[in-house]
């Protein structure tokens, strides 16, 4: 749909403040300075940022910062710990940074600018003002620039009491700012553009009667007089869950529309431009503004991942993704497989792609992660997939059947005819996936997997190599600041150690924001020790090692073996007769246990036929590997020698 741009901010109401860090919390939690990013430390830690920034400017008692680390489950040492984390934020961030001690507990002082709920607050403040002069466009202005500092739940990834509830104040008054944005809108005659919006808005907010109300409305006066009924239907269905009935506001218009009250009308004026859509927005990838198509910026994604702001590369597989998406037809469900090693940057791309094509797939955008709902859990079953896929498309829990044919059966009819979006993130084999295939067309699924799957009738299959050099130097210039990679042949060594890996590059460039000290030399003399290299790509629940070594464990113990007699092959590149000499197998047990490598994502294909090059990460892994004794494949020969005589001991082949 046609969108305009915004005003630019006005001064003080900018996502920077002048002369120090900006604290972000309205989304993940984040501190930066410039543009270099700061880890402000571990969880605990960030829960006691969290806690200061929610109380800015007043005293939070240590009490409060204790039940926001611990709860109810503080240890005896509490106290302790939490004067030495604000000692350790006080050393982490920036000298200008003010954490004061004032009886009963700590302060943290925030100038304009510096918080972003802070800017937040003052944009509503002033779309009030404007509303109240019948200023509308200015008002509109100011509250389209306020959602837009928006990049996801309050405060997400963090839990507890004290942080969760000043997260739930920050997202309803959030919600205060959509249902403003969208009175002033629907005043202009902008009922159609608001229509995507609003349906994903009561999709993530069903029991909001707010929201229900003003999407009966806008479909009304669209001329979609049953839909907005239906909406009502909904609506009551999910109230009817709790055992009471809807509001007076809900049954009032339900009532109007079925009597066609003409005050409900408001004709649309031609031809309108309409403005930036409400949030959730995540912000367009850094540089590359002029290429977004405006009317996939902004949309709120419904249950998928917020889009990287930094985003950076892959043109021409974003390019496919968006003209697959754009030639979605009735017919068919359009499928695409995307494949690659380790940490390449499979789900950031389909996320990505995901948001720019927002608007194209208005009955929902979703995401399953297959490897685990949570990071610690275990892979969902089938029946847990298809109810949390039910449950995000808006299916109320009573009506979700117990049994697997059930919710099969009910997961197809909530799908068809709808024209949804899907990422099925982490998937391991296609017998995983094919259940929760759409069952009819207008839908686009977008498939991740480290192993090449070539079993998915119809998919289209999207192999993502690494970085070019050019994209991972403008990654890491993204994530540290272009101004420290003046030095363009360290920062190209840099990211040749990384593998061009995105994963890699955000892990190395962040150990660079946190560690000032260290230049990009520094950093590659580090990385070139295959003993050091993947310990420093592991920080907090990301680790580069992680990933390769759960391929490794889906290994044949063939493969394993090859793997790791891999780890001494030539750096530029291998055949099988090269590869057969090194793991001691004949041609054709070589051939296939590379091939299974390539599937697996932990070798790469070179265009010459026959012709293989192991990543240098991969090495790395296959070298610390090998010389782990309880992690060494079992005692199992490689190959009978010729002549029936003793079998070669796995070790005297692999240790070479």
């Amino acid at each position: 749909m046609p969108q305009r741009a915004l005003p630019q901010p006005e001064p003080g109401t900018g996502p920077t403040a002048e002369g120090g860090p900006v604290f972000k919390v309205l989304g993940p939690l984040e501190v930066w300075n410039g543009e270099c990013r700061i880890d402000p430390g571990g969880a605990r830690q960030r829960h006691i940022l969290a806690t200061l920034l929610i109380y800015a400017d007043k005293v939070v008692p240590v009490p409060r910062l204790i039940r926001a680390v611990w709860d109810e489950d503080a240890p005896c040492t509490a106290g302790n710990q939490v004067r030495k984390m604000i000692w350790n934020l006080r050393r982490r961030l920036p000298d200008s940074v003010r954490i004061l001690t004032e009886p009963p507990g700590y302060r943290l002082v925030v100038r304009e600018g510096q918080l972003d709920s802070r800017t937040f607050e003052t944009l509503l403040h002033r779309a009030g003002a404007a509303a109240a002069e019948e200023r509308g466009e200015e008002a509109v202005a100011h509250l389209s620039r306020a959602l837009g500092l928006w990049r996801g739940q309050a405060l997400s990834g963090l839990s507890g009491a004290v942080v969760g509830s000043g997260g739930r104040d920050l997202d309803e008054r959030r919600l205060v700012a959509v249902e403003r944005l969208t009175d002033l809108r629907l005043l202009r005659g902008e009922a159609r553009a608001l229509v995507p919006d609003l349906y994903s808005l009561v999709a993530a907010h069903p029991l909001h009667e707010g929201l229900r109300e003003r999407l009966m409305l806008a479909l009304y006066r669209i001329g979609r007089r049953a839909d907005a009924l239906t909406v009502m239907a909904q609506g009551r269905a999910e109230l009817a869950e709790l055992g009471i009935e809807p509001g007076t506001g809900l049954c009032r218009l339900q009532e109007r529309i079925l009597n066609d009250d003409p005050g409900l009308t408001l004709p649309e004026p031609p031809e309108a431009p309409a403005p930036e859509p409400t949030a959730p927005q995540p912000p367009p990838p850094a540089g590359d503004a002029s290429r977004e198509a405006p009317e996939a910026r902004g949309q709120d994604a419904g249950s998928l991942p917020y889009d990287l702001v930094d985003f950076t590369g892959r043109r021409t597989e974003l390019d496919a993704l968006l003209a697959l998406g754009a030639g979605v037809t009735d017919r068919t469900p359009a499928i695409v497989t995307l494949t690659g090693m380790p940490g390449v940057g499979k789900t950031a791309l389909a996320v990505h792609a995901a948001h720019r094509m927002a608007a194209a797939f208005p009955d929902g955008r979703l995401y399953l992660d297959l490897q685990g709902l949570t990071p610690h859990s275990a892979p969902p079953t089938l029946a847990e997939a298809l109810r949390h896929l039910l449950l995000t498309l808006g299916t109320p829990a009573t009506e979700i059947p117990d049994d697997l044919d059930g919710r099969l059966i009910a997961w197809r009819r909530a799908v068809a005819g709808r024209r949804v979006l899907m990422i099925l993130d982490g998937v391991v084999d296609t017998a995983s996936v094919r259940p929760l295939l759409p069952g009819t067309g207008g839908c686009l699924v977008m498939v991740t997997s480290r192993t090449v799957i070539g079993t998915l009738d119809g998919a289209v299959p999207l192999h993502l190599a690494p970085l070019s050099e050019d994209e991972a130097v403008g990654l890491l210039g993204s994530i540290i600041g272009a101004h420290r990679i003046e030095d363009t042949a360290q920062a190209r060594e840099l990211a040749a150690v990384c593998g061009r890996l995105p994963l890699a590059l955000r892990i190395m460039g962040t150990r660079l924001n946190t560690r000032r000290t260290w230049s990009l030399g520094h950093a590659v003399r580090r990385m070139r020790r295959h003993d050091l290299r993947l310990r420093e790509l592991t920080l907090a629940d990301r680790s580069v090692a992680a990933g390769i070594g759960q391929c490794y464990q889906r290994l044949s113990p063939a493969q394993q073996r090859m793997l790791l007699a891999l780890r001494t092959a030539p750096s530029g590149g291998l055949d099988e007769r090269t590869a057969a000499h090194l793991a001691g197998v004949g041609p054709t047990e070589a051939e296939d246990a590379l091939e299974g490598l390539v599937d697996a994502g932990l070798l790469l294909s070179l265009p010459r036929p026959g012709g293989y090059a192991l990543p240098e990460l991969v090495r790395s892994f296959a070298v610390q590997e090998a010389a782990t004794p309880s992690t060494r494949p079992a005692p199992v020969p490689l190959r009978a020698p010729a002549g029936g005589g003793p079998r070669e001991h796995p070790r005297q082949v692999v240790e070479v």
